[in-house]
């Protein structure tokens, strides 16, 4: 099986533009720029033998113009994207920052960063069929108890449709009640300060929550 995985390294490498491989021992990956021919991800998968996703420059495309769609409207300077995919025994979870310059949103502080939320999502998909997204926005006022931002919480589901990416909204209800609950107890979480809790643009304030 490594010599398998080895040639095909080889054969995804060779005239590639660059390749990226994790430092990190705990999130090992490699990420291979084809250019005209787009990414190819290995990381391991559900059951940790290494899987191999191809993601074509329209697919980037297409994540691109959903995510760019979807979120730009609630990010006023800055936020923290989260993705999460997978199941109790295999669950994967990461950060990105996010900052936005004019009318665009930009994740990551390089190039090596957004390829691998690029990545990522499509490896959710691709070995759950679907990648849940939390995006945290940080605002210009200030919560007078804590002295902290108020950040708004908004949920996403992102699933393949017909072809292309479907992007839903999480109902109100539903993100508080996954953000004030333990997933491993199902014990109720005292509500995150400093936090509204959002669909769309109606919200809810954390303190409003008992």
């Amino acid at each position: 099986m490594e010599k398998d995985l080895n040639d095909l390294l080889n054969e995804l490498i060779r005239g590639s533009s660059s390749v990226i491989v994790s430092s990190d021992p705990e999130e090992p990956f490699v990420i291979i720029d084809r250019g005209s021919e787009g990414l190819a991800f290995l990381a391991p998968g559900p059951e940790e033998s290494f899987s191999v996703i191809s993601i074509t420059l329209s697919m980037i495309a297409s994540l691109e113009t959903v995510l760019q769609e979807s979120f730009r409207g609630y990010v006023g300077r800055n936020a923290i994207l989260t993705i999460a995919c997978g199941d109790p025994d295999h669950f994967y979870a990461h950060l990105w920052d996010v900052k936005r310059r004019g009318r665009r949103l930009y994740y990551g502080y390089e190039k090596a960063h957004y390829l691998l939320l690029v990545s990522r999502i499509y490896w959710c998909i691709e070995n759950w069929g679907y990648v849940s997204m939390v995006l945290r926005s940080f605002t210009r006022r200030y919560d007078r108890r804590t002295g902290l931002p108020v950040k708004q919480l908004r949920g996403f589901i992102l699933e393949r449709s017909e072809g292309g990416l479907k992007l839903e909204k999480v109902q109100l209800e539903d993100l508080i009640q996954a953000h004030t609950t333990d997933p491993k107890t199902g014990e109720r979480l005292p509500p995150e300060p400093s936090i509204e809790y959002c669909y769309e643009q109606d919200c809810i304030s954390s303190d409003e929550i008992r």
